[in-house]
């Protein structure tokens, strides 16, 4: 059997213009577990990494998209695997070119 040949599409800067980011941010931590208190007293917020395609920075948000879909004439159709982090969250914002 022959296997048909996919092409496979790609973004287009003009039909995507979105850039592509590594970004660090804090979140909350919690824990159901008993503890000590000056254990707990020690207690940190979690510093995390998300990468994607920052579409939104509006309403003290920021909106990441880690994946997209396409029409089957190779447009953007929909993005996916969404991460929406508060502003006031980000501790930095990291440009990644040549994806």
């Amino acid at each position: 059997m022959r296997k048909k040949k996919i092409i496979l599409p790609d973004i287009d800067e003009y039909d995507f213009p979105y850039k592509f980011y590594k970004c660090w941010w804090s979140d909350i931590c919690s824990s159901s577990n008993w503890d000590s208190l000056n254990h707990l007293k020690k207690s940190k917020p979690a510093v995390c990494i998300t990468m994607g395609w920052l579409i939104n920075t509006s309403n003290n948000k920021f909106v990441f998209i880690g994946d997209i879909n396409f029409n089957d004439d190779g447009t953007i159709n929909e993005g996916g695997n969404s991460t929406v982090i508060p502003k006031s969250n980000i501790l930095k914002l990291k440009e990644i070119k040549n994806i």
